[in-house]
């Protein structure tokens, strides 16, 4: 491979003040971080990133990239690294990233084709992996549909009277689960409100007792609300009783009575499973002991 890119010298990987030993008091500029400094990130993107993708795509356009494995691995490393921020994670990619655009630049074919055929080899790899799981999720049996088991789920905060299912839906443990977080943060909620509204209570009475004579403050209300000081805090709270509310509705529900007609077809339906189940056992038990019987008195 010919060099078709004049050498780009290398440039530093890190800002000055990041790139010199800690023991010397160098004078740093901490409201900027490095990985926003265009110290760091013009020549980390435009010397760096660039340089490496028109050392892998082909010298003729409209043709397939000369290493087409290197350069969608540099694309797949990049993306995942961008939001680094630890300063050796980053020297340690960066220092990478400089080894591959060193070989690019010196032009060490035997390297970079040993390197075009490991990453090769891994995504075929991967895509065999793929493919098996892929073939294996296809031929798992479908999972049963929920059945009624004739039993009853109780009305709760979380959930209105339902039947039993067996599986239980997914879609109904995850609503409970997201009921039941949903009103703790809302009671958490509640409680620093509270505290809040309390604490504004005792400001106002605080300042009211200090100027009241004095000045027109006490009958002056605050500008963003026209119905007391303590207005958003109320309105809040209150929309969070009406929930709690609705909850405490939620859980005294009732049974509606085509669902309990069809709670206790599945109750008989299941009863008479377990009958002739047992009835089974049960004849077949007899049959073993004839046969046990039969064969004793065939002995001479």
């Amino acid at each position: 491979m010919t060099l078709r890119y004049r050498p780009i010298p290398l440039r530093p990987i890190l800002p000055p003040y990041l790139s010199f030993p800690t023991h010397l008091r160098i004078p740093r500029t901490p409201s900027v971080p490095f990985y926003r400094d265009p110290k760091h990130i013009v020549p980390t993107k435009w010397s760096l990133y660039r340089s490496l993708l028109q050392f892998s795509k082909s010298s003729e356009p409209g043709y397939p990239a000369e290493y087409p494995e290197i350069r969608n691995e540099i694309k797949r490393l990049w993306r995942k690294h961008k939001s680094l921020t630890s300063i050796p994670r980053v020297q340690q990619f960066l220092n990478g990233q400089y080894d591959i655009l060193s070989a690019f630049q010196s032009d060490e074919s035997t390297k970079l084709n040993e390197l075009e055929s490991r990453l090769k080899n891994k995504r075929v790899l991967r895509d065999l992996c793929k493919s098996r799981d892929t073939a294996a999720q296809a031929s798992q049996p479908d999972s049963k549909p929920p059945r009624l088991t004739g039993g009853y789920l109780r009305p709760t905060l979380f959930n209105p009277p339902l039947p039993r299912l067996k599986p239980q839906p997914i879609g109904l443990s995850m609503m409970i689960h997201n009921r039941l977080r949903k009103r703790e943060r809302r009671m958490e909620k509640r409680r620093v409100y509270a505290s809040l509204r309390a604490d504004l209570k005792l400001e106002v009475a605080f300042w009211r007792a200090t100027e009241g004579d004095d000045t027109d403050w006490s009958r002056r209300k605050d500008e963003r609300s026209h119905f007391g000081w303590d207005k958003l805090l109320r309105e809040e709270i209150g929309l969070m009783d009406k929930r709690f509310i609705k909850e405490n509705m939620r859980s005294d529900m009732i049974y509606d009575s085509n669902m309990m007609r069809r709670v206790e077809r599945a109750k008989t339906r299941k009863l008479v499973w377990w009958k002739g189940k047992k009835e089974e056992a049960k004849s077949a038990k007899r049959d073993k002991g004839m046969e046990q019987c039969n064969l004793t008195s065939n002995r001479p």
